[in-house]
């Protein structure tokens, strides 16, 4: 195996070494002995680059290959280029390589992925991972999974510090869960979306509804969001939408506990004003996505790859076909939120790794189903409504469900595809199944906002 050396044994454990020691020492400076979520912190970490490294290895010496190291490939010959021609590695990291250099034309010749901007994005951030490690493949592997570890992390801490005492429930959604520690943490563009999910989630949390106003905060929300308009845009447009409304809808619950109901909707007058100007500004770009295209477009993608499926591995799902119009489209929503949420079931599954996804998929179904046949439907809608994380996980879910089970029609695609909505859609259930037997009474009149203690605040450098 040509991707995985010798040379990458040899520098595995020292790399690990460096980096359990810089998370034990990040642990003991800021979650002390007696803190609540010190506990979290290592597992959590082990479990994100063990989900990495068994991903490595089933696609190293049970696939012998896949995109991971299709990404490999192109960050080698991005770094090939470092040492001769340091301009050339620059061009190539910027994207503006010049085909009239030499350097620069040998290296584009070799790259397939080049002109795909979300593949190159993830491939050139490998490179530059790569240049502190000999680009070697499981180095950069657990190096990514550390980085995406972060983000679940930061995502964790956000959610524990408005529900108290429910860390344990929202850690097994956030960071336990099998499919996102195994295709998220590895090289795939998801790992750095599963990054940017979680950032996102907690800068919004920090800088509006914390009101913390720091620069590092806003640089990590910038970043984020930048990495997902490269890597995978629409979990951004699905996403960001979302966080702004519960971030409203927290304000507004708020404003009216403390009588400020006016002020509330003079902001939000103005919001809407200001939302209303960007949008007028960015017409004549979102001209090109018309219904009709947009339909039409998932329409032969669905077609193809579910002809590509069926030839090639097996794993195809098939949910119906459907004429590219709205009322196709909407008797196509059950089944896509399905098959992305709770399938495959296990007498679907044909491989190993498709067992694995399915009984992931069938415990998410169980919770689904003790939840509405244990839990009063009035007070859980009731419950859902007066929660603004509640609204943001459920619709989040829904959207993204529909969008990849109507696009992706392999199980094996399936699996890396939905794990952006699998966290919020766990921790949905989670909140609504284990909250009121946590000291926060879910009965509570009080904003489910819940202010965290001093003492379960996260520092900041």
């Amino acid at each position: 195996m040509t991707n995985i050396t010798a040379f990458d044994y040899v520098l595995l454990p020292l790399y690990l070494l460096v980096v359990f020691k810089i998370a034990y020492n990040y642990r003991d400076k800021h979650y002390p002995k007696n803190h609540s979520l010190r506990r979290y912190f290592i597992p959590a970490l082990y479990a994100k680059i063990g989900g990495a490294l068994f991903i490595a290895f089933i696609y190293g010496y049970y696939y012998g290959g896949g995109d991971s190291f299709n990404f490999f490939y192109h960050s080698k010959i991005i770094n090939s280029t470092f040492i001769d021609s340091p301009d050339t590695w620059l061009r190539l990291i910027t994207h503006h390589a010049d085909d009239k250099n030499l350097i620069d034309e040998k290296a584009l010749s070799d790259m397939y992925w080049y002109d795909d901007i979300a593949s190159y994005t993830t491939a050139c951030i490998a490179s530059i991972i790569g240049l502190f490690c000999f680009t070697k493949y499981l180095i950069i592997t657990i190096i990514i999974a550390t980085i995406s570890f972060i983000g679940s992390w930061l995502m964790f801490i956000a959610f524990t510090m408005q529900y108290k005492n429910m860390e344990k429930h929202i850690a097994i959604a956030i960071l336990f869960i099998p499919g996102p520690l195994v295709w998220g943490s590895g090289l795939f563009k998801d790992s750095f979306c599963m990054f940017s999910i979680g950032c996102l989630v907690y800068c919004f949390y920090m800088l509006l509804e914390k009101r913390t106003f720091k620069l590092s905060l806003i640089l990590l929300g910038v970043t984020s969001i930048m990495l997902l308009i490269l890597i995978k845009a629409y979990i951004l447009v699905a996403l960001l939408p979302l966080l702004i409304i519960k971030t409203i809808l927290a304000y507004k619950k708020k404003a009216i506990e403390k009588g400020r109901k006016f002020l509330f909707y003079t902001v939000l007058f103005m919001f809407y004003f200001a939302f209303s100007l960007v949008l007028k500004r960015a017409a004549s770009y979102l001209s090109a996505f018309t219904a009709e295209n947009v339909l039409e477009t998932i329409k032969h993608q669905k077609d193809y790859l579910l002809s590509v499926s069926i030839a090639q591995d097996g794993s195809a799902y098939d949910i119906g076909d459907f004429e590219p119009s709205l009322n196709g489209i909407v008797k196509m929503i059950i089944p896509a939120i399905n098959v992305t949420l709770f399938r495959p079931y296990p007498w679907e599954s044909k491989s190993i790794i498709q067992l694995f996804n399915s009984l992931e998929s069938t415990a998410i179904l169980l919770l689904t189903l003790y939840l509405i046949l244990k839990r009063n439907i009035f007070k859980t809608i009731k419950y859902i409504y007066n929660d603004p994380n509640l609204i943001m996980c459920l619709f989040f879910t829904l959207i993204f469900a529909f969008i990849v089970g109507l696009s992706s029609y392999n199980f094996g695609s399936l699996s890396r595809y939905k794990i952006p909505c699998t966290p919020f859609y766990v921790l949905f259930l989670m909140i609504l199944i284990f909250k009121d037997r946590s000291n926060n009474n879910i009965d509570d009149k009080s904003s489910p906002i819940v202010e965290v203690d001093n003492d379960l605040k996260p520092e900041h450098d």
